[in-house]
């Protein structure tokens, strides 16, 4: 009997130690947040699958042979200046059902009404059209762009990360943690080179509260300062250039001298390439902040309550669609302390609870559109 194929990863990658930086990013596509929504599908699911790209490898004939559909844990596909052409030739090639999940359009803000996408952005939107029967998006704001351009059957459902704990207390114990003190804490990171330098300002701000306390500071995505913290790994092969060293440090902590810098990367910094080890470790801190999604939805999702600080179209559209509690960058930039943040920010327990269960069930309807068996 045929299985369902899910696009990605189990969560988690093998032997992550022992490969090099480069290798390392292109199989979590670049970005480790990647890990936590494929492990969120991966665990959903309530019949046989097979993950494509490790258990079947990107054969069109030997995907036809075992799926009966495709699931693909989906991110901001819908951007500007990206050329998705591989990808969407595969899937076309399969002529499988496709099943897309939290799939987001990234904008500026929530004002840009102009795109210039990569016509392979047209034709994955086509393929939606043709082969989905519903679509399951991030928000509203996706939905509008989706709809502008011909695609009606979206589904508002924000990531499928947002489901990964089934504990029927998980709430009381979001609840509970919040209320006490926050000792110890971890930021999430973005970029260090932003074209925005209120937005730098705010990551600046977040690891100088890690390095005054208790804290731990999370990096997903940035290649050279991944390629600078894994430096002393013997199996990265790539040389990172002298430069690197001062280029981060004065782009995100210039308070410090280069050797308090290297000091706060080698015993700060995390990284993370197992989903379960991600959320153990968050789980063993009170609070969560971060510019990344992910980052802090893996605290969430352990049980530590978070704050998400967006600065664009795509933090804010997941936050504000899951009711998750969030402000912007440029509201943190005013506040002075992690326990100021925490009272400036209003969350209802409530209202988060009941939004997640509308979104649960529009998430059902997905998958059920497409005889596909969940734990939801």
């Amino acid at each position: 009997m045929k299985k369902i194929g899910v696009v990605g990863t189990h969560g988690r990658i093998d032997g992550c130690s022992f490969l090099d930086t480069e290798e390392l990013l292109r199989k979590v596509g670049a970005n480790t947040g990647n890990l936590l929504f494929q492990y969120a599908v991966c665990n959903l699911l309530d019949e046989d699958y097979v993950v494509v790209g490790e258990d079947l490898p990107w054969d069109v004939k030997t995907v036809q042979d075992q799926c009966r559909v495709l699931v693909i844990p989906s991110a901001n596909f819908v951007r500007e200046n990206f050329d998705f052409s591989g990808f969407v030739d595969f899937l076309d090639k399969t002529e499988l059902p496709v099943v897309f999940l939290g799939l987001g359009a990234q904008a500026k803000n929530y004002e840009q009404t102009e795109f210039n996408f990569h016509e392979s952005i047209d034709r994955l939107l086509d393929l939606i059209k043709r082969k989905s029967k519903k679509v399951a998006l991030r928000g509203a704001f996706t939905d509008k762009v989706l709809r502008e351009r011909g695609v009606d059957t979206g589904v508002i459902t924000g990531c499928p990360t947002n489901f990964i704990n089934k504990d029927p207390d998980f709430i009381n114990k979001l609840k509970m943690k919040w209320s006490q003190d926050a000792f110890s804490f971890v930021a999430t990171g973005d970029e260090p080179w932003p074209k925005d330098l209120t937005k730098r300002d705010a990551e600046r701000k977040m690891i100088e509260w890690v390095a005054k306390g208790n804290g731990l500071y999370l990096q997903q995505s940035v290649e050279p300062f991944i390629k600078y913290a894994r430096q002393r790994n013997l199996y990265q092969t790539a040389a990172v250039p002298e430069h690197h060293e001062k280029s981060l440090r004065e782009a995100l902590a210039p308070h410090m001298s280069d050797e308090e810098f290297r000091g706060f990367v080698a015993t700060k910094m995390r990284l993370y390439y197992s989903v379960d080890q991600w959320m153990e470790d968050s789980a063993r801190v009170d609070f969560s902040i971060g510019l990344r999604l992910h980052g802090n939805m893996a605290a969430w999702q352990s049980g530590t309550p978070a704050i998400w600080v967006y600065h664009d179209s795509r933090t804010r559209e997941l936050a504000e669609t899951m009711n998750l509690p969030h402000l912007s960058h440029l509201e943190f930039l005013k506040i002075n302390s992690l326990a100021e943040l925490r009272e400036k920010v209003n969350f209802e327990f409530e209202s988060y609870d009941n939004t997640r269960q509308v979104l649960r069930e529009n998430l059902s309807n997905v998958l059920e559109a497409h005889g596909v068996s969940h734990k939801l």
